[in-house]
């Protein structure tokens, strides 16, 4: 009986494996740090040289080397602003750092095997963004508008991030990558009647390979891509307006609350494409997904804040405009395959593109559909079936307050990994961690309660095996 621990390193080890590009990213990654901490902290260098590494572990060791970057630019800012003295001293730390840089040269050279690439130390080296980028493109996906899309994927993170003050963050682009790297290792898995991707590529007659090279990846990759604009306005009104009434206890404000929206000029089109084929249930919420049946932005109303010595009381904003953010991802896709009239012309070639955005458009709705019956809509089917079981290494936003004054942002995990059996596709979630559940108020039946809603949208008909989710 196959079974098979789901975690990390699990996926890690899986991209790695098959991606060359993303190898090359992570062993750099790793070895760059390892190599910049041996002489001031050599009980971290130790530690980064142990060989697993989660997600959060690889984006957080990027983060720290753009920010050292950051703060050597701003110095060399500086420099610049004290004319010759500061050119004086700029080109003594050149030199000195061209004579550090000769030196693990000179050290590096004498290794039968270096395991680090000088030019990530000079900071010629690939971001997370570049490596997924390149595991696209080694997988033939060539649309240089979807390319840009996972590329750009980091900097959306990045985005919420700074934006929603804890509040809604949970890590996005490592959840589509895990995602990308489940589905891609399911799709190979013989269920008890051939492939679950000689299934799929039955129902849709979407070639095989097509489908776990190009348009499963893109769909796991960036399915949650429209979730930043989704909850933008919410976020950036919570974060931003809140600390401005804390700043101003004692001043009478009126706040105009910010507000976005996807313009409804000339989107019916590409609404088509996502529709087509679709239940009228499906169809009505996709529209209601970017609100389509609006004929104007709405304009939020003034809200006037009193002073009070007491503080101002917390802005709660409701936005008109609830975008899904499935919608927005379909669409974004859709887009980045170019013109309406470009994409009918290359229909068959793009066929693949477009079922994959129908699948995007459907996957946050927690409906009961008939697009959600396996025999229907596979990759729909597939995509909400991942999306629900990928819970491991997903962080909690968690305020522990460090000081009087201050309180500190962290997040914490409540699952690091997960057992999947294939004979019974069974798939065993463990909370064992004691110490988070505690600081979670963790309800062991709420959570039940709402992984049975989210499965219960699924209907896996004659052709899907019984699955168990414990």
């Amino acid at each position: 009986m196959p079974e098979y621990v789901i975690n990390d390193d699990w996926v890690l080890q899986r991209v790695t494996k098959e991606s060359s590009s993303f190898s090359e990213w992570a062993k750099n990654l790793v070895a760059t740090l390892t190599k910049v901490m041996e002489e001031k902290r050599p009980e971290i260098a130790q530690e980064l040289q142990k060989t697993k590494h989660d997600l959060p572990d690889m984006v957080q060791m990027e983060e720290s080397l753009k920010k050292a970057e950051k703060e050597l630019a701003g110095a060399n800012l500086k420099l610049d602003r004290l004319g010759s003295l500061g050119s004086y001293i700029t080109k003594l730390t050149t030199n000195i750092q061209s004579s550090v840089i000769s030196k693990i040269d000179k050290e590096l050279s004498g290794l039968d095997s270096p395991d680090i690439n000088i030019d990530f130390i000079r900071g010629k080296r690939k971001s997370l963004s570049s490596a997924l980028y390149d595991v696209a493109k080694e997988r033939g996906i060539d649309s240089e508008g979807i390319l840009y899309l996972i590329q750009s994927l980091p900097d959306l993170e990045s985005f919420l991030y700074s934006t929603s003050a804890g509040k809604y963050y949970r890590d996005h682009t490592e959840h589509q990558l895990r995602v990308a790297v489940l589905g891609d290792f399911l799709l190979e898995q013989d269920l008890g009647r051939g492939t679950l991707l000689n299934h799929i590529s039955d129902l849709t007659e979407i070639d095989k390979t097509l489908i776990k090279e190009k348009v499963w990846w893109v769909m796991g990759l960036i399915h949650d891509i429209g979730y930043p604009l989704q909850k933008m306005t919410t976020s950036i009104n919570y974060s931003l307006l809140n600390q401005i009434l804390k700043c101003y206890p004692m001043l009478d404000l009126d706040v105009a609350p910010f507000e976005i929206s996807i313009s409804s000029k000339n989107i019916e089109p590409y609404l088509e494409f996502i529709t087509d084929g679709l239940s009228k249930e499906a169809q009505k919420l996709i529209k209601l997904g970017i609100r389509a049946n609006l004929d104007s932005m709405p304009i939020p109303s003034v809200q006037h804040f009193q002073s009070s010595d007491q503080g101002h009381s917390e802005f709660k904003f409701s936005s008109e405009v609830e975008l899904d953010h499935g919608v927005v991802g379909a669409l974004s896709l859709l887009k980045s395959l170019g013109t309406p009239e470009e994409i009918k012309e290359n229909r068959d070639e793009l066929e693949g593109y477009i079922k994959a955005a129908q699948a995007i458009a459907l996957h946050n709705f927690k409906d009961h559909l008939s697009d959600y019956i396996f025999e229907n809509n596979p990759l729909a089917f597939l995509l909400v079936l991942i999306d629900e079981m990928q819970e491991w290494g997903r962080p909690i936003p968690l305020q522990i307050r460090d000081s009087y004054f201050t309180t500190e942002m962290k997040k914490i995990t409540l699952l690091d990994e997960v057992t999947l059996t294939i004979d019974e596709f069974q798939w065993l979630m463990e909370y064992k961690k004691m110490k988070a559940k505690e600081l979670t108020n963790f309800q062991f039946q709420y959570f039940c309660d709402s992984k049975n809603k989210a499965f219960g949208r699924l209907s896996r008909g004659k052709e899907f095996p019984k699955t168990r989710i414990v």
